[in-house]
Formats: structure tokens, C-alpha cells, sequence
């Protein structure tokens, strides 16, 4: 089998196991959907350096709550071509229907690495530890965690039409998230999705997110889905090669 059809089977392959674990989800009871409206920017300062701001708007019916987040901006330095640190705060606001609302601060550091190929995938583990500080009645919650994502972004063009305008590519990640604080595995999320270059500097994405959660000590189960529309900026400073790492959610 050539190698570039490898990449692809194995990109089909992934995003099966994601459709597969929607059809599944929709045959079960108690399980949460949320919406998500997001977009993330980056402004270049140098060839280092780098800006990167986070807004969002999330919506969950089975919770009764929507969710306004908007970060202030944080910092990317590239390290290598292939190692960038990420450091940053995650702030939201969530207005709850049924109980007070509540607000987040969050806080995070990660350091994203990729491995380099000729063939222009992107494929990268992006590893953050993040201190949440949740306050609600008064009450002020502090949880810290570590997230690791694997990622496998595929360009669906070959040549030199991959990660150019007017084309479009695959997502598929994975990221499991510890809390540190009790010592355990608190839940795993599985993305599967497709994006389109709309030019070099916008490109906009349909992704879906599976989530398996559970207490401590209990066996993780399927719990929820997140639907996320996404928009990618990078404003334009002449520096190139960004369009498919810009990425931090929630």
C-alpha cells in the first residue's frame, strides 16, 4: 500500500471509531450534548513569539446552562520548528438555570511537539497542566490537572495543494485528563472532525467530541458529546506554517 494511503486509512479509521461512538451514544439515556461556538487567534510577534486569544460560547440543554469564555492573551514560543510552550489563562462565566452561577479562572502551561515529515501531516502531542479555580456561592474551588493530547490532522490534497486555501482537512485526536489532586483519571475524549482553509489566514471546523467519565475508582463510561464549530485566525505578520496548530480549547 503506498504510504500516503496508509495516512488516509488510518485517518478513516479513527474517525470511524468516533462515528461508531456517536451512534452509540444516541441509543443511551442521560447523555449530555453540548454546543460549542469557538475561535482561536494567533498574531505572530516575531519568529519566536506568538499571541494566541480564546473565545467561546458553549450551551448545554440537559445541564441548563450556557458557558461565555473569553481569555486574555497568552503566549506561544517557539522552541523548535517542532517543540512550541504554551502559557496562558482560560476564563468563563456560566449561567446556570436551576442553581447560582459560577465563574472559572484557569490557568495552564503545556508544551506541544510535533513530529516533522515530508508529507506535511500533523501529527503532535500537545501536553498541558492547568490549576482551575472554580468559585460558586461564595465557595472557591481550586482543581489541578494534566491533559494530553495526541493528534493526527491529515491534509486531504496532495502535492502542493496540501494546507493551502480552498481545502480540507481531518481531525482526530485523543486526550485523557488527570486530576491531581485526588490522583485519578477523570475523563478521556475522543475528537473527530473536518476543517476548511478558507484562506491563508481563516480556516473554519465542524468537530465532534466524545466524552467517558466517572468518580474515582469506577469504571469510566460514556457520558456526552460536545458539537463545536471553530474558527481559526491567524493574523497576518508574514510568518507561515501556523494555520494547523492553532489550537486550545477547553
Amino acid at each position: 500500500m503506498p504510504r500516503h494511503g496508509k495516512y488516509r486509512y488510518l485517518a478513516n479509521f479513527l474517525i470511524s471509531i468516533a462515528l461508531l461512538s456517536i451512534n452509540a451514544a444516541s441509543q443511551e439515556r442521560n447523555i449530555w450534548n453540548e454546543y460549542r461556538a469557538t475561535a482561536t487567534s494567533v498574531m505572530p510577534v516575531n519568529e519566536k513569539f506568538f499571541l494566541w486569544q480564546y473565545t467561546g460560547y458553549f450551551f448545554t440543554a440537559e445541564r441548563k446552562q450556557n458557558t461565555f469564555a473569553l481569555s486574555p492573551p497568552g503566549v506561544m514560543y517557539r522552541v523548535k520548528p517542532w517543540m512550541e510552550v504554551w502559557a496562558g489563562m482560560l476564563p468563563s462565566y456560566t449561567d446556570n438555570y436551576v442553581k447560582s452561577n459560577s465563574w472559572e479562572l484557569r490557568p495552564l502551561i503545556g508544551l506541544r511537539t510535533a513530529i516533522p515529515n515530508k508529507r506535511k501531516l500533523n501529527i503532535y502531542n500537545f501536553a498541558r497542566y492547568e490549576f482551575k479555580f472554580v468559585n460558586q456561592d461564595g465557595n472557591m474551588q481550586s482543581i489541578p490537572r494534566f491533559r494530553n493530547r495526541i493528534g493526527f490532522d491529515m491534509p486531504l490534497q496532495t502535492g502542493d495543494r496540501r494546507w493551502t486555501p480552498r481545502t480540507f482537512y481531518s481531525i482526530t485526536d485523543f486526550e485523557p485528563i488527570w486530576r491531581l489532586d485526588d490522583k485519578y483519571l477523570e475523563k478521556l475524549r475522543l475528537r473527530a472532525g473536518a476543517g476548511y482553509i478558507i484562506n491563508r489566514n481563516l480556516a473554519v471546523e465542524l468537530i465532534h467530541h466524545t466524552e467517558w467519565a466517572g468518580a474515582k475508582g469506577e469504571p469510566k463510561k460514556y457520558v456526552g458529546n460536545l458539537w463545536r464549530i471553530n474558527f481559526k485566525i491567524v493574523v497576518p505578520r508574514g510568518v507561515k506554517a501556523l494555520m494547523p496548530r492553532v489550537d486550545v480549547d477547553d
